[in-house]
C-alpha cells in the first residue's frame, strides 16, 4: 500500500465504524421482536422471582429465530432451536465438571451448529443465541445451576416467548410471502424495463437479481403455505399472491426468452404447474454442503477454531472466565462476512464492551431491585434491536448491559475485578477471533468459488438429460430444474461475499459468473417451451460438460485460468443457441 492510500484507508476505516445507516421502520421492528421476551421475562418474574426469571434469558432469546418466515416454516425453526439451545446449555453445564475437556466440547458442539444452520440456510440472526447458551451454562456452572435449572428456566422462558411470537406471527400470517412477492415484482420490472444507458453487464446483473428474487418468493410460499390448512380468507389473499407470483414469473421467462434466443417462438406452453418448488429438499442442502469447498464448512470449521482456542486460553490465563470470550469470538464468527467485515466487528465490540462495562457498572452500583432490572433488561434489548442494523458498535453497548443483566448483580467490592475481567476476556476473544479469521481459510475463496461453480456445472447434467430424454414435465425434472436455479443463484451470491477477500485471484471469475449464469438461464428458458419431446442437442451439450468437468484439475485453493471456463461454457452456450428451431 503507497503511503497516499493509507489516509485514505483510514479514513474509510474510521467513517465505518462511526456511521449510522438508515434503516426506516427498524424502532416498530425492534418492539415487535422484544415483545415475546418482554412477556416471557415478566411471566416468568411473576412465576419465579425477577433474577430467575433474567438468568433465563437465553431461552426467550431463542424466540428470534425465524422472524422473517411464514408460520409453518417458523414452527419448524422454533421447535429446532428451543431442543438446541436447551441442550446447549445442558452441554455447557456438564462440560465444566472436567473443566480441561470444556474446549473440545464447545468447539465440536459449535462446529456441528454452524454448519448445519448455513447448510440449511436458515438465515438471521443467526447460531449466536443458541451457542451463546452453551457459553452461558458454562459460566452459570460456577453459580449453582444443574441441569434441573435449565428446565426450570431457559425451556420455560422459550415456551413462553415462542408461543407469544407465534401469535404475533398469525396476526399477519403472509406478511413475508406478500414482502417476497413485491420485492420479485421489483426485480423483475428492473430487469425488462432497464435504465437506457444499463450496459450488458448491468443487464446481466439485473436479470441474476430477478431471477434470485422470482426463486426466494416461490421458497417463502412454498415454506409458508400448507395445503388444506388456510381458512376461506387467508386461501383467497394466498391465491393472490400466488397469481401476482406467477405473472411476474411468466414475465421474466418471456423476456428471458427474446433476450437469449430472439428469432424464436416466444409462446410459452400452458404448463403453469411448473413453478418453482422454492427451497431445495434438507437432504439436498445437506449433501452439498458435506463437499469438498462449501461454504458452511468453512464458516464451521473457523468458528469451531476460534472458539476452541479462546476458551482454552483462558483456562490456562489467570483471569476471568472461558465464557464472555467465547462469546466475543462467536458474535464475530457466527455469520457470514468478510474478513474487513469481521475486523470492523471486533474493533467495534472491543468499544461497545468497555462503554458498555460502564454504563452497567454505573446500573449495579444502584442497586437496582428485580423488577427494575427487567425493566433495564428490557430497554436495552429494544436498543440492541433498533440500532444493530445501524451501528453495531452501539448495539455491542448494549448487548454487553444485557448480557451482564443476565447474572447475577456484582457487588461494589467486585466490580472493580469484573471490568478487568471483561475487557481482557473481550480482548483475548477478539485477539483469537482476528488471528483465526486470517489464518484459518485464508485462501479459501478459490477453493469456494471453484467448488460452487463445478457444483453449478454439475446440476446442469440432469436438467440436459431430462431433456434429452423428453421427461420435462416430469416431478423429478422440476425438482432437477429448482436444484439448478438454486445453485445459479448461489454461484452469484458466493462470488459476491468472497471477492472483496482475494479481489486480485477472483478478479476474472465475474466472466465465469456471467457466462455460466447466462448458460444456466438460458437452458431453464428451454425447458420452460418443451413439452416432453426429446430434444437430440441435449445429449451433445450434456457429453460436452461432463468432458469438461472430468478435464477440470481437482478442487483445490490453487486458481484455476478463469478465461478457460469462460471460452467452453459460451461454446456450449452457442452449440445450444444454434440447435433450437428457429433461431438463426
Amino acid at each position: 500500500m503507497s503511503p497516499t492510500d493509507k489516509p485514505s484507508s483510514l479514513r474509510h476505516l474510521l467513517h465505518r465504524l462511526i456511521t449510522i445507516r438508515p434503516a426506516p421502520g427498524r424502532n416498530k421492528q425492534a418492539v415487535i421482536l422484544i415483545i415475546p421476551m418482554a412477556v416471557s421475562l415478566v411471566t416468568m418474574g411473576l412465576i419465579t422471582d425477577p433474577s430467575h426469571a433474567a438468568m433465563g434469558m437465553m431461552g426467550a432469546m431463542g424466540a428470534l429465530a425465524g422472524n422473517s418466515n411464514a408460520p409453518l416454516s417458523r414452527a419448524r425453526i422454533l421447535i429446532g432451536v428451543g431442543v438446541a439451545t436447551v441442550l446447549s446449555q445442558c452441554l455447557g453445564l456438564l462440560s465444566m465438571r472436567v473443566e480441561w475437556i470444556m474446549p473440545l466440547i464447545l468447539a465440536a458442539w459449535s462446529l456441528v451448529i454452524i454448519w448445519t444452520w448455513h447448510a440449511l440456510q436458515l438465515g438471521p440472526p443467526g447460531p449466536l443465541n443458541i451457542l451463546f447458551a452453551g457459553a452461558f451454562g458454562a459460566y452459570m456452572a460456577s453459580h449453582g445451576w444443574t441441569i434441573a435449572t435449565v428446565f426450570t428456566s431457559t425451556g420455560p422462558s422459550f415456551l413462553i416467548a415462542a408461543m407469544v411470537s407465534m401469535i404475533i406471527c398469525f396476526i399477519s400470517p403472509h406478511r413475508p410471502v406478500r414482502l417476497a412477492v413485491e420485492k420479485a415484482e421489483t426485480a423483475v420490472n428492473n430487469y425488462c424495463e432497464p435504465d437506457e444507458d444499463a450496459d450488458s453487464h448491468e443487464v446481466a446483473r439485473l436479470r441474476s437479481a430477478a431471477h434470485a428474487a422470482i426463486h426466494q418468493a416461490w421458497w417463502a410460499y412454498n415454506d409458508g403455505h400448507a395445503s388444506g390448512a388456510d381458512n376461506p380468507s387467508e386461501m383467497s389473499e394466498l391465491s393472490e399472491l400466488r397469481a401476482r407470483l406467477v405473472t411476474a414469473h411468466m414475465r421474466l421467462e418471456h423476456e428471458l426468452r427474446l433476450e437469449a434466443f430472439p428469432s424464436a417462438d416466444v409462446s410459452l406452453p400452458d404448463h403453469l404447474d411448473w413453478t418453482p418448488l422454492g427451497r431445495p429438499k434438507a437432504s439436498y442442502l445437506l449433501r452439498t454442503a458435506l463437499e469438498r469447498g462449501s461454504r458452511p464448512t468453512m464458516l464451521a470449521l473457523r468458528a469451531a477454531t476460534g472458539v476452541f482456542f479462546a476458551a482454552l486460553l483462558m483456562i490456562l490465563l489467570p483471569f476471568g472466565h472461558p465464557y464472555w470470550a467465547i462469546l466475543s469470538v462467536l458474535i464475530l464468527m457466527h455469520m457470514d462476512a468478510t474478513r474487513s467485515d469481521m475486523t470492523i466487528r471486533a474493533i467495534h465490540r472491543v468499544l461497545g464492551t468497555v462503554i458498555g462495562l460502564g454504563l452497567y457498572l454505573a446500573v449495579a452500583a444502584f442497586g437496582p431491585s428485580g423488577w427494575v432490572q427487567i425493566g433495564l433488561i428490557i430497554v436495552f434489548l429494544w436498543i440492541m434491536q433498533a440500532m444493530v442494523t445501524r451501528n453495531y458498535g452501539i448495539a455491542c453497548i448494549f448487548i454487553t448491559c444485557f448480557a451482564l443483566l443476565m447474572t447475577p448483580l456484582t457487588q461494589p467490592g467486585e466490580m472493580y475485578q469484573l471490568a478487568q475481567d471483561r475487557i481482557l476476556e473481550t480482548v483475548v476473544g477478539l485477539a483469537v477471533g482476528i488471528i483465526t479469521i486470517h489464518v484459518v481459510g485464508r485462501r479459501a475463496p478459490v477453493l469456494l468459488v471453484r467448488s460452487q461453480y463445478r457444483r453449478t456445472l454439475r446440476s446442469m447434467m440432469p436438467v440436459l438429460r431430462s431433456l434429452a430424454d423428453g421427461h420435462t414435465s416430469t416431478s423429478q425434472a422440476q425438482v432437477e430444474r429448482n436444484q439448478m436455479v438454486h445453485e445459479l443463484i448461489r454461484g452469484s451470491a458466493l462470488l459476491s461475499a468472497t471477492r472483496p477477500d482475494a479481489p486480485q485471484a477472483l478478479q476474472d471469475w465475474s466472466k465465469v459468473d456471467c457466462t455460466v449464469t447466462e448458460t444456466g438461464y438460458d437452458l431453464l428458458s428451454v425447458c420452460w417451451h418443451t413439452i416432453d419431446k426429446p430434444v437430440p442437442w441435449a445429449r451433445r451439450l450434456l457429453a460436452d460438460i461432463a468432458v469438461f468437468i472430468t478435464g477440470l484439475p481437482p478442487i483445490s485453493s490453487q486458481n484455476l485460468d478463469a478465461h478457460i471456463v469462460v471460452d467452453e461454457m459460451e461454446k456450449i452456450r452457442l452449440d445450444m443457441v444454434t440447435s433450437l428451431p428457429g433461431v438463426r
